[in-house]
């Protein structure tokens, strides 16, 4: 693989600066914005890891923002230029225990693009650790953290020791739970979320769509081949995460790291149009939690994904009527979207081989539009709440949800995680 030739496509002019005298096996990414109140305590969990994993990870920080002017005021840039100047200093906190380098995103002429935002601040590190990893042996590793999540003592020996025995992964994400909010309004907003992150994972688990993976950017890490042949990190102030995880699914298998857990913060927050931050926020200022997906959608998903692997026809008219047989709202979304079309592609460009065509199938109706399908049933499925989603994706996949896990949302999320720690570790989902 060609990285040079990709490094050189994606420079940014920005410059690494406490330049690491040798290579490493691992790269850990952090943007920074704005965050003196909360990267000391990341760096403190991350510098508690000790051993090789810890000396064989360049951790690179992203300090970023947009132009003074679109940041809604200098505060925040000030801060940057503080951290930065402390940085320079050798006098942030926990700095001395790790291998750490950072890149000014900051300063005139060096800023983030409003519109890329935080996606761009992790792509210009991932990019740049390319430069700074060795390649002589199995693949490096590239994590993504946040500068407001907590790691546990094992966290860099739990990924390494996942990627060393899962040679085929193209990347995985990591188990996760939030810390409790500030208060008990932002705790409950914090419950309340991740349960609906829960609840659409399982419902695609469900399906048994190859999607079935929860998207936190605090929470990833991947290959540096599959970085690359995915692309690399997306250019999007929000949602980078997403659409990267999914380019890179369509590289390689994803799995999941049970054997460590991140701790993403439960702030409110305005930095991204949406994600964690912000639905905290509309949580907290509406007194409402989120509405739930209906979980009939997940099982038309399933009876599709079933009828594509297992009775995939090559007579147009007699899969067009399998299909109908399913659900009309389903007939609808793929009409619109030109499927048929594209199951003709598919089958002439593709090899007589069934796992080939399902994943061809899968290329197509990849995570972005599964999520717009979801969308498009609402109509017709309307939204729902918390526990009548839970007790319906549970009852008709034929799972009990205990009745401990219907006292409150708390015992509930609990369950879920408990529940997703259990069958992921016994490889049964």
């Amino acid at each position: 693989m060609n990285f040079q030739k990709y490094i050189f496509k994606n420079k940014s002019g920005r410059q690494l600066e406490n330049i690491p005298p040798r290579t490493f096996k691992n790269a850990l990414v952090i943007p920074v914005c704005a965050e003196s109140e909360y990267l000391p305590r990341t760096l403190e969990s991350l510098a508690d890891n000790h051993g090789a994993g810890l000396d064989d990870t360049l951790v690179i920080l992203v300090v970023n923002n947009p132009p003074p002017v679109s940041l809604g005021g200098s505060a925040k840039f000030a801060e940057n230029r503080e951290t930065l100047r402390l940085l320079r200093a050798s006098q942030f906190p926990f700095q001395e225990g790790l291998n750490l380098s950072w890149i000014d995103a900051s300063a005139s002429g060096f800023e983030i693009n409003l519109k890329e935002g935080v996606g761009a601040a992790r792509k210009i590190g991932m990019d740049k650790a390319l430069e700074f990893l060795d390649f002589t042996g199995a693949s490096p590793i590239i994590i993504s953290l946040d500068s407001d999540t907590l790691v546990e003592r094992n966290y860099l020996a739990a990924i390494g020791g996942y990627f060393s025995s899962n040679g085929v992964k193209a990347g995985a994400t990591i188990n996760f739970e939030h810390q409790p909010g500030r208060t008990a309004e932002e705790d409950a907003a914090a419950i309340s979320y991740e349960l609906f992150m829960r609840y659409y994972v399982q419902g695609l688990r469900i399906s048994r769509s190859p999607y079935a993976y929860n998207v936190l950017g605090s929470a990833m890490a991947c290959r540096a081949e599959d970085y690359v042949r995915a692309g690399g990190m997306r250019k999007r102030n929000g949602g980078e995460d997403f659409y990267f995880l999914q380019a890179l699914r369509k590289t390689g298998e994803i799995g999941q790291i049970t054997e460590t857990t991140v701790r993403p913060s439960s702030r409110m927050s305005d930095r991204v149009p949406f994600g964690t931050g912000p639905r905290i926020s509309q949580i907290v200022e509406s007194g409402k939690g989120p509405m739930f997906y209906n979980p009939e959608i997940f099982f038309i998903l399933k009876k599709l994904f079933f009828l594509i692997e297992h009775e995939m026809a090559t007579d147009s008219g007699s899969f067009e009527e399998s299909i109908s047989d399913i659900d009309r709202s389903l007939t609808a979304f793929l009409i619109e979207n030109k499927f048929f079309h594209e199951w003709g592609k598919i089958l002439n460009n593709t090899p007589k081989d069934k796992k080939k065509i399902l994943w061809a199938f899968h290329t197509w109706f990849d995570a972005f539009r599964t999520l717009k399908f979801v969308h498009f049933c609402e109509e017709r499925y309307p939204e729902t709440s918390l526990m009548d989603a839970y007790g319906g994706l549970f009852g008709k996949s034929g799972t009990i949800l205990p009745e401990t896990a219907r006292q409150s949302e708390k015992k509930l999320l609990e369950f879920m995680r408990g529940k997703e720690q259990a069958c992921l570790e016994q490889d049964i989902f």
